[in-house]
């Protein structure tokens, strides 16, 4: 059983029927500067829609791919030097402004400028010790031998040209042709001793190899591939 103090009021005239959901009381009032949330979804930082607004810094475009940085050394050129060169990654046999990559050392350690050309000299050595085996062949075992002098000189100049390549490349800074390179040179250890106990000519190759092969790794070498 309700009291009297429980009996409903009678309405007021004029008044609104309550409406549901959380309805403020008459008469109330927001806040000086208050804006009403817009409809859809509400970013962190701002409300959809505002000016100004703009998404945080690992925001992604839909449908595009992550930017990933780059791995590895510096695929770029060193600095400094005299000409445009390939990347320092570049495997192939790019040949464009061979004449000048072969000859400008702008920009090149002191040392490595001595390697490099002692490479140089030691595949130029290698092709006039092959050349004058052929004469040496013949006289020590007749015209039969110089088929396989001649096979031999030709291979050396064949081997000359790689040489000279690579060791451009590793001028140019690439760290996988100083690593071809080096074992290039810890061949040409082991051929300098038999070349020494036989008295051949190509020891001066030999020799000049060895010697470039260090100078790769000498610490102001080192600088021009960091």
């Amino acid at each position: 059983m309700s009291t009297p103090d429980e009996a409903p009021q009678p309405q007021q005239p004029g008044a609104q029927p309550p409406q549901p959901g959380n309805v403020p009381p008459a008469g109330y009032q927001p806040p000086g500067g208050y804006q009403p949330p817009q409809g859809g979804s509400v970013p962190p930082g701002g409300y959809q829609g505002q000016q100004g607004f703009q998404p945080p810094p690992a925001y992604q475009q839909p449908g595009q791919p992550a930017y990933t940085a780059p791995a590895g050394p510096n695929p770029a050129p060193p600095a400094g030097l005299g000409y445009n060169a390939p990347p320092r990654n570049v495997f192939g046999l790019d040949f464009s402004n061979i004449a000048q990559r072969f000859r400008d050392t702008t920009g090149i350690p002191k040392t490595l400028t001595t390697s490099y050309w002692l490479w140089i000299a030691a595949a130029a050595l290698g092709v006039i010790a092959n050349f004058a085996n052929i004469f040496i062949y013949r006289d020590y075992f007749g015209a039969l031998a110089i088929g396989t002098g001649i096979f031999n000189f030709v291979f050396s100049i064949i081997m000359a040209a790689v040489y000279a390549f690579i060791a451009i490349r590793m001028k140019e800074g690439a760290r996988w042709a100083r690593l071809v390179l080096s074992i290039l040179g810890g061949f040409a250890v082991f051929s300098l001793l038999f070349l020494l106990i036989t008295f051949n000519l190509g020891l001066l190759s030999s020799a000049a190899a060895v010697a470039a092969a260090i100078m790769m790794w000498l610490p102001e070498s080192q600088k021009h591939f960091v």
